[in-house]
């Protein structure tokens, strides 16, 4: 367990000898490279099972719910304006496996087709279900296509998908739950830290610098 000793250990003494990169840009004190490291590894196997954690809630949760969230992720990445334009889109038309059209302009010139599948964990998608979605957005006409699943796709899907012409892209459980992590979309912020510095450059004498 990292205890506060260790952290100690790791802290940087404002007295120390400077390095010569805190040298060159006038700090001293703060954090050393090996507690930065630590502190990485620390926040990254947070993260892990944070992530782990995510994927459990999603796969216990129903489509409807499944739907809303693949909204709150586009609409957190930029894709779209407005939820409510969105939420009448997803899971409208059904339409050869297409759950719902997002539109990324107000004249509807460009949009993006979804599919959104829900399945039991270790269940992967096959490589038909990815053909017909293709095959959807080529009778629409639709140049952008993101399939979104549960669980994750088959080899076969996978390679079909590499092959389009036409830009699908392929998230998974995993993917998934590493947008909701970077996009904070059921997370939130439990604490925030900052390591402060001793700034040498505030304390250097300055030529000419009068006295007060």
């Amino acid at each position: 367990m990292f205890v506060l000793d260790d952290f100690q250990r790791l802290m940087q003494s404002g007295h120390d000898e400077p390095s010569r990169s805190d040298a060159l840009d006038g700090f001293a004190g703060g954090i050393t490279e090996e507690g930065c490291t630590a502190l990485t590894a620390l926040v990254n196997a947070s993260n892990a099972i944070l992530h782990r954690e995510l994927i459990g809630r999603i796969h216990a949760q129903t489509q409807e719910f499944f739907e809303r969230l693949v909204i709150d992720v586009l609409l957190a990445m930029g894709y779209g304006s407005d939820r409510a334009e969105m939420a009448r889109c997803i899971g409208r038309s059904g339409d050869g496996g297409i759950d719902g059209i997002v539109p990324l302009d107000e004249l509807g010139f460009d949009s993006i087709c979804i599919q959104a599948k829900r399945l039991k964990p270790g269940t992967a998608v096959p490589i038909g279900d990815v053909r017909d979605f293709a095959g959807s957005l080529e009778a629409r006409r639709a140049g952008k296509g993101v399939f979104v699943t549960t669980t994750h796709f088959s080899a076969g899907a996978t390679e079909f998908c590499a092959q389009l012409v036409r830009r699908v892209v392929l998230i998974d459980g995993n993917r998934l739950a590493d947008l909701m992590l970077r996009h904070g979309i059921g997370v939130r912020v439990q604490h925030r830290f900052e390591i402060r510095s001793l700034d040498r450059r505030y304390f250097a004498p300055t030529a000419g610098k009068g006295s007060i």
